[in-house]
């Protein structure tokens, strides 16, 4: 087979690259609708309404707002809150007195023999059946517990429950912040991809037109305008794709905040790179034991399955309530003058309930190991995200740093190729090869730029510097 020249060679396999991306391009653009593919984050979901009277400029802290006003995350979140508010209601019921009332009006009839009455057991009285006759009854009713060991750590693990939501809504929200904000960032990478790809629409017509003059003059041929026409059609193609991702971006950014799809929106808040000094890896990680908020719901969660298991084990103990009950009792409701009432203490004692008792201990003992298990894993993996993150988040800043003196260099080395070409030292090939190291060096710098915010974000993230996440974009 013939060996391809360096630079057809080089077209040969961008024209290859370019029939790859556009054949890549629908799934990644299904891809992208559906994750941020810049830092690590989870999926979040999508808003469950909309706000009204959407803004024409959107900043990064508009955005964590609107998102956790509206996300479907932080509204299920908060509605896991009253129920467990419910809950703790519920539990408390028991400790409180239980009234009630009860009010009837009878007509009855009595067969006497049916409560052991025979006929002449009573001399003289002969009959033995009797009414019909007509009762009444109308009393309250109370019952107050005096002590129930049960129902009090019943009640205190409701309090708790009560605890875990509000840490869970908490963390709902930092999620959703975190998501919102990589998502953000990954609209400004696309932003600044379009861009870079305009530039480098512009300068490949400039080198077409430079191409061009330089064939009228007679001093280039037609394979330099060939070769500048097909990077041109090639730059533009790029052009469209940043375009539509820039699109897309946007479009799940809308569906994320809570914003109309499809409506104009400005990003206000611009991608700057910050040199800072990262916290010690020991210092960072015990910061972050402190302050996650998974930590804080496992913990709280043991507490919780201790005071579940403390109440199935007190089902065991005596309870002690006071019953009682007053009222009118007569023939009918206008003849009920004579007030009856009832009060008594009631001792209640546990003693066989077919190993119901028992087994529920063992369920509520269980889940309190399962809790603690929990809290021993999110630890570890918590410590591995703050170390992890400090790592990459100082991998990035050297990538970006690369990718800006990679940008200049190209830059520099498109100038010095087409001062060759101007004079008639060489032809187009090291022009159109430069402009194609331009423009990747563009676009790994937006990518090294966008990938350090991201994992400066994430790290804020682990440690949990910010919930709200302001730390992210520089001011």
């Amino acid at each position: 087979m013939t060996m391809l020249r360096t630079g057809e060679r080089f077209n040969f396999l961008a024209m290859i690259a370019i029939v790859s991306l556009l054949r890549a391009a629908p799934l990644a653009a299904q891809q992208n609708t559906r994750s941020v593919q810049v830092g690590e984050t989870q999926q979040i979901q999508g808003a469950a309404r909309i706000t009204p009277g959407q803004p024409a400029a959107l900043s990064f802290e508009q955005a964590l707002q609107l998102a956790i006003q509206n996300n479907l995350a932080t509204l299920l979140a908060h509605e896991r809150r009253n129920e467990a508010r419910g809950v703790k209601q519920q539990s408390l019921a028991p400790l409180l007195p239980n009234v009630s009332g009860v009010a009837y009006q009878l007509s009855l009839t009595q067969n006497l023999v049916a409560l052991g009455f025979e006929r002449g057991i009573i001399p003289g009285f002969d009959q033995i059946f009797l009414g019909p006759f007509k009762n009444f009854d109308a009393r309250v009713f109370l019952t107050q517990t005096i002590f129930d060991l049960s129902a009090i750590r019943g009640y205190q693990a409701g309090k708790a429950g009560v605890r875990v939501a509000e840490l869970q809504e908490a963390l709902a929200r930092e999620q959703v912040a975190s998501g919102t904000g990589l998502i953000y960032l990954e609209a400004l990478r696309a932003d600044r991809a379009v861009v870079a790809a305009q530039a480098n629409v512009d300068l490949a017509q400039a080198l077409l037109k430079q191409a061009q003059d330089r064939r009228n003059a007679g001093v280039a041929t037609g394979v330099d305008v060939t070769r500048a026409q097909t990077r041109l059609a090639e730059q533009q193609v790029g052009l469209a794709q940043a375009q539509t991702t820039s699109e897309q971006a946007r479009l799940n950014l809308q569906r994320v905040v809570g914003l109309p799809l499809g409506s104009a929106l400005t990003l206000t808040d611009p991608l700057r790179f910050t040199e800072e000094v990262l916290p010690g890896v020991e210092a960072a990680v015990a910061q972050a034991d402190r302050n996650r908020r998974e930590i804080q719901v496992a913990e709280e969660q043991i507490r919780v399955s201790d005071l579940e298991r403390q109440a199935a084990r007190a089902a065991y103990l005596p309870s002690l309530e006071v019953v009682s009950d007053y009222g009118g009792s007569g023939i009918t409701v206008r003849n009920s003058d004579l007030p009856t009432r009832r009060v008594g203490i009631q001792l209640n004692v546990p003693i066989f309930n077919g190993g119901l008792t028992r087994g529920r201990v063992t369920e509520a003992t269980s889940r309190q190991r399962q809790s603690e298990l929990e809290l021993s894993n999110i630890r570890g993996q918590v410590e591995e995200d703050v170390r992890l993150a400090l790592v990459t988040l100082r991998t990035a800043a050297v990538q970006v740093r690369a990718a800006d003196e990679s940008v200049m260099l190209a830059q520099r080395e498109l100038e010095m190729a087409r001062d060759r070409f101007q004079t008639g030292v060489g032809d187009n090939l090291e022009v159109v090869t430069a402009q194609t190291s331009l423009a990747n060096a563009r676009d790994a710098q937006g990518t090294a730029l966008a990938q350090h915010k991201a994992r400066r974000h994430f790290a804020g993230e682990v440690v949990q510097k910010s919930s709200s996440g302001s730390k992210f974009m520089d001011r």
